[in-house]
């Protein structure tokens, strides 16, 4: 692998954090790290491994010229509104092209987002937005979208989403459940997202992995296997319950968005419409991604 280097935006975040370490594993790897000056202590770790910083914001122009000046990628996993998902990204974006970037990874990580209803889940809305802005502006630039389904995570399926209360030991479904889903778990995207950053072959513009792919029945049976626990299966009715759910709660608390939200992504995973399409783990088989049984068992959940 020839010498190359990586720019980074959102390195303070959870998934930020662990794609720059991956990245500074690569011995042929330089990382830059655009990070504001309040946040400087945030990545300390990663300066200290040989992180280069460069102090500003999405909204800093000569930050960002910096930055991407001569880089060979830019990823971004930053988290927001569309102030940062598609207007930061974009401005993001349009620095990589001008700085002579090869490759550019949004901050997707995600289900199947182009496949989601519009509408229906906010957060697939922006990303689809931005994808559409690249798609326009990004001039020779490669834009890979990193899909890795839900996060398997205490904080997201455990949690965010919770299709499995670990505090009541029981687990939570609408419909049949018998429709396939995709988990990943944090360190693993930023395993794959590391590796398609550094990748001197071309990458399609839609990059998707998984984990474990399961439905609700497998889940149930996944979980209990890796934790020696029996679940309780509460049965909440038909998705077109699901539906009538979310519609209710919408019109209640337009602006609670974490009344509905949630239930948005259990919705696209237990109907289908957010599965992903060709898995591409094969691409990278030095990575062995750690399924649900094995999450639960390594997580002691």
């Amino acid at each position: 692998m020839s010498k190359q280097t990586v720019a980074l935006v959102g390195g303070t975040g959870h998934l930020g954090t662990l794609i720059a370490n991956n990245l500074l594993d690569q011995p042929e790897t330089e990382l830059r790290l655009l990070v504001r000056a309040e946040s400087r202590g945030k990545v300390a770790a990663l300066e200290k491994r040989g992180a280069r910083i460069v102090e500003g914001s999405l909204s800093t122009q000569d930050a960002l010229k910096t930055l991407c000046e001569g880089v060979s990628t830019v990823v971004s996993a930053v988290q927001g509104g569309p102030d940062v998902i598609v207007e930061g990204q974009s401005q993001l974006l349009r620095a990589a092209r001008d700085g002579g970037a090869r490759r550019f990874v949004p901050s997707d990580y995600s289900l199947d987002m182009f496949k989601v209803t519009p509408g229906r889940i906010p957060t697939s809305d922006m990303r689809r937005r931005f994808a559409s802005i690249a798609d326009a502006e990004r001039g020779q630039v490669e834009v890979v979208h990193v899909l890795n389904g839900g996060f398997l995570d205490r904080g997201v399926l455990f949690g965010f989403m919770r299709m499995i209360d670990i505090a009541t030991q029981t687990a939570y479904v609408w419909g049949e459940g018998t429709q396939a889903m995709d988990w990943t778990t944090y360190a693993d995207t930023a395993r794959y997202t590391a590796e398609v950053a550094v990748d001197e072959r071309p990458v399609p513009p839609v990059f998707s992995i998984a984990g474990d792919v399961i439905d609700f029945v497998g889940l149930v049976h996944a979980y209990e296997l890796g934790s020696g626990k029996k679940l309780k299966v509460e049965r909440r009715g038909s998705l077109a319950d699901l539906d009538a759910l979310i519609d209710q709660r919408k019109k209640a608390e337009p602006a609670n968005i974490y009344a509905w939200l949630p239930l948005t992504y259990s919705q696209a995973m237990l109907n289908g419409e957010a599965k992903l399409e060709r898995l591409m783990n094969d691409r990278y088989p030095s990575i062995k991604p750690t399924t649900v049984r094995e999450y639960v068992a390594l997580e002691h959940l």
